[in-house]
Parts: C-alpha cells; structure tokens; sequence
C-alpha cells in the first residue's frame, strides 16, 4: 500500500475521530463545532495536496460533464431520496422519543427556534455539500475503487453516528448506521460515472430538506 494511500486512510480517520471527540467531549455549541468540522475537513484536503501531486480542489466540482437527461435523473433521485426519508421517519416514529431531540438540540448544541432555520439553511445546502466533497470527492476519487467502496461509507455513517447517540437506542443507531452506509453506496455508484459530486450532492440536498422539513415540527 502506497505511502498516498497510507496517509488518506489515516488522516481521514483521525479527522473523523476528531469531530466524534469535539461532538461529545467538548462542551461547545453548534457554531463553534461547525467551524472545528469546516476548518479539519479543509486541512486534511489542504495538507493531501501539499503532500502529495496530482489533486486538485475543481475538478469533482465540473458541471460540464452532466446532460440534461442527467439532471432530470438528479431530480428523480433526489425526490424519491426525500419519501424514503419521511416513510423511514414515519415507520419508526414511535420506537424514539422527539422530545429528547428537541432536548438535545436546545441544551447540548444552542439551537433555538429561531436558530433552527439558520441551521436548516446552512445544513441543506452548505454542510450537505462539505459531506459530499470531502466523503466523496475527496476519500472515494482518491482511493482504489475496491478500497474506496469500503472505506469512504464506513467513515461516512461513523461520521453521524456521534451525532445521533443520544436520540436512539443501540438498536435504531445500529439501523441508522447501516441506513448511512447503504447510502454512502448509493452516493459513490451516482457519482461514479462523471466523476463528479453534483449527483450525490443533489440527492443529499432533497434528503435534507425533508430532514430539515420533520425537524422544523419540534420547534414549531
């Protein structure tokens, strides 16, 4: 195994054990550990590119590769991706209490009422798309495909697990973390194709949105 390789697989890791720390260990509110994820997701990139030739930041991002045919695609996706949400939401509803949550969210992380729709914003479409490039457009591109296929989902739903500990039991949490790495799977075989992360993006959007839409119940 390639020093490249070495080097992605652990200072991945070591980011995400980083943030699983600093999303329990620390006593700091959601800002303040927004910023710890945005600042460890861009040096991990940033110190892969110094170290090592050959990654650039742009190119997952081109939208030249997608057709027309390939956007109606996204929106498929990416409203089907939004029902499985709300029918998930909905089938396990009574095995969690959302009180918890909504305990969770206000003492825990800060987040008010009002802040929710912020969070919700910035959620949606700027955290969605810091997972995908650094979930996809950074681990799984840069990776062997075999190797890529295990590694980039496996950090992906260990990634969320911390941040949903305290809502489910063991048993829905080991639910929600096969739920994420068959959606990590999902996520790489879109993007696959065009070597891009527009696909997956996109479909993670909609998912959150519908996420955003549920979570907006507790608080109004």
């Amino acid at each position: 195994m390639s020093k490249k390789i070495i080097f992605l697989i652990s200072s991945t890791f070591v980011t995400c054990a980083t943030l699983a720390f600093i999303e329990h260990g620390l006593t700091i509110n959601y800002t303040i550990k927004t910023i710890s994820k945005i600042s460890l997701f861009f040096l991990n990139i940033w110190l892969y590119s110094k170290l090592f030739q050959g990654f650039r930041f742009t190119d997952v991002l081109s939208m030249k590769k997608l057709s027309r045919r390939d956007w109606l695609y996204l929106l498929l996706l990416g409203t089907l991706s939004a029902g499985i949400v709300l029918f998930a939401y909905l089938m396990l509803q009574p095995f969690f209490d959302i009180r918890e949550i909504k305990h969770d969210l206000t003492n825990r992380l800060g987040i008010t009422a009002t802040g929710f729709i912020f969070v919700g914003i910035y959620v949606t479409l700027i955290n969605s798309l810091l997972e995908e490039y650094f979930f996809r457009g950074f681990i799984f591109f840069q990776l062997p495909r075999k190797l890529g296929y295990i590694i980039s989902p496996l950090l992906f739903a260990s990634y969320h697990i911390p941040m949903i500990a305290l809502w489910f039991n063991k048993f829905l949490i080991a639910a929600c973390f096969i739920g994420l790495w068959l959606i990590a799977i999902i996520f790489h075989k879109v993007n696959e194709k065009n070597r891009t992360i527009w696909f997956s993006w996109i479909i993670h959007i909609c998912a959150d949105i519908m996420i955003i839409i549920i979570g907006m119940t507790l608080f109004f």
